[in-house]
């Protein structure tokens, strides 16, 4: 495989890993300096790559998450009743 195509891949698995942390994380303040940095690209250019590979900004990635979360919870809430 060609080098770029590797860094590619690369990226990829550490902005999933970064969205999984999001996801684990849910409760506390979204900070994209620390994303950023845990994959080692400055915070801009982070969320330009974000955006590339899920089409949402960090934020715009969380809150949909958590609406997601939100109706489910609600549909669990209906089925119990």
């Amino acid at each position: 495989m060609k080098a770029a195509a590797q860094r590619h891949f690369r990226e990829l698995a550490l902005l999933r890993r970064v969205r999984d942390r999001i996801d684990r994380e849910c409760t506390r303040p979204l900070d994209i300096d620390s994303l950023a940095r845990s994959v080692d690209l400055p915070a801009a250019q982070f969320a330009r790559r974000f955006q590339d590979a899920y089409g949402l900004s960090p934020h715009d990635y969380r809150r949909a998450a958590e609406a997601i979360r939100n109706r489910e919870a609600a549909a669990a809430n209906l089925a119990v009743a």
